[in-house]
């Protein structure tokens, strides 16, 4: 019996409508392609439309790319005869620089950016957002900078909120992320979710169920069996915020994989910044993880190095992190003589290394001290031992940029 995707070969690529962009598929065992549209799937088969024909064949004959792809939109409805009156689609796969949206997906809806630094013809990761309160095209905006250094896509969920049930909250997430896989050059395999509040929680959830790379969580933790040890988690809490206690003991769950950062503020996001970093933290993880040595890599290290050279001026403590910790992981070849003499100079700075050194102090101190406190939210709360400990830490980093700030306000009661 012949291979129906080697016979799909005979045909020449026409456009249809549907809900998934068509795509090139792979016969795992040849190597042969054909481009057509995902139109369904059935336990172990896949129906693919080709030149207006449907095949029906085994997920296991097609490549690792293609099964990844179908685990995230499988549960697509098959495509309509026409598309439907209320779903907008989404827009070419270029970018423009601009935030697009809202792209309205069957009572779902979404705003996305492409970044300009992305190679034509490249899959791109996509970290999605989740807001306690909903998200729009601003929510995006605040991802840009992110974005273009790492050469993510960025999308936000609009309807994600902490009034909707956790269930809907999740359909809603669903339908964002499988729309933006079906029809943008989006990695299945380089999900990331991100979220504040009821969002992170929102988001810490995303990833478990579609099979997500990583988390940017802000001011709430996860659930202990939403915790993976091949994912990543990019974890931020305020020095005041009354869960601090939750984000450190899901850091603390999950350390050898993750990291924690705390700003001088409550219940918020934070400096703007946070966001960046957490998307550089969770890239250059990634490429690590993975050993990569493609293109993608070099492009990242690149922009790194020059958002270093531009951070240098208005916040060196930061850059010399930054410096630090790639000089670390590990860049490739191109970049590696740069990294160092970049190391080099920021350490001959004693701020600087008292920064670095500061940075895992504040680690240090959300394993050892608040993740022992409590697993809950804890309102209008703090310790002897955590304020004793804090002014310790005050004291050792009397001149740390930053540093100091976030442990003056940790000696302070959470918040109501």
């Amino acid at each position: 019996m012949k291979n129906p995707l080697l016979c799909a070969l005979a045909f020449l690529f026409t456009s249809l409508s549907g809900n998934a962009a068509p795509r090139e598929w792979t016969d795992q065992a040849t190597g042969r392609k054909v481009t057509g549209e995902f139109v369904s799937l059935e336990g172990d088969q896949v129906t693919l439309s080709i030149n207006g024909k449907e095949f029906k064949m085994p997920v296991a004959k097609l490549s690792a790319d293609d099964q990844a792809y179908l685990k995230v939109v499988g549960e697509m409805p098959a495509p309509a005869p026409t598309a439907a009156p209320e779903a907008t689609p989404a827009a070419p796969a270029k970018s423009t620089s601009k935030v697009q949206g809202p792209v309205e997906v069957d009572g779902s809806s979404y705003f996305y950016y492409i970044p300009a630094s992305a190679p034509e013809g490249a899959k791109l990761p996509l970290l999605t957002y989740t807001g306690a309160l909903g998200a729009d095209a601003n929510t995006v905006k605040s991802m840009i900078e992110g974005a273009e250094i790492c050469g993510w896509m960025v999308a936000c969920c609009v309807q994600s909120s902490n009034r909707v049930d956790p269930e809907l909250n999740q359909t809603h997430l669903g339908k964002v992320v499988k729309h933006m896989v079906a029809n943008q050059p989006v990695d299945p395999k380089r999900l990331y979710f991100s979220g504040h509040s009821g969002g992170a929680r929102m988001a810490f959830r995303g990833c478990k169920r579609l099979d997500g790379a990583g988390v940017i969580a802000y001011i709430a933790g996860a659930q202990d069996d939403e915790i993976s040890r091949t994912d990543r988690y990019f974890i931020i809490s305020g020095a005041t915020d009354y869960n601090r206690y939750d984000t450190a003991t899901t850091y603390a769950a999950a350390r050898k994989v993750s990291a924690y950062r705390l700003h001088t503020e409550g219940h918020t996001n934070g400096p703007g910044w946070l966001m960046t970093e957490g998307m550089m933290w969770l890239q250059s993880s990634w490429d690590v993880d993975t050993q990569s040595t493609g293109p993608a890599r070099s492009a990242f290290e690149a922009a790194s190095i020059a958002w270093i050279e531009k951070t240098k001026g208005s916040a060196p403590h930061r850059a010399a992190w930054w410096a630090r910790f790639l000089k670390t992981q590990g860049v490739g070849a191109p970049h590696q003589a740069k990294i160092a003499e970049l190391d080099a100079t920021f350490s001959l700075v004693p701020a600087n290394e008292a920064y670095i050194k500061g940075i895992a102090d504040i680690e240090e101190f959300a394993d050892s001290v608040l993740a022992k406190i409590s697993i809950y939210s804890e309102k209008g709360h703090t310790t002897p031992e955590i304020q004793k400990k804090c002014d310790k830490m005050v004291e050792a980093h009397a001149d740390t940029p930053w540093i100091k700030d976030v442990f003056t306000a940790l000696k302070n009661k959470t918040g109501n």
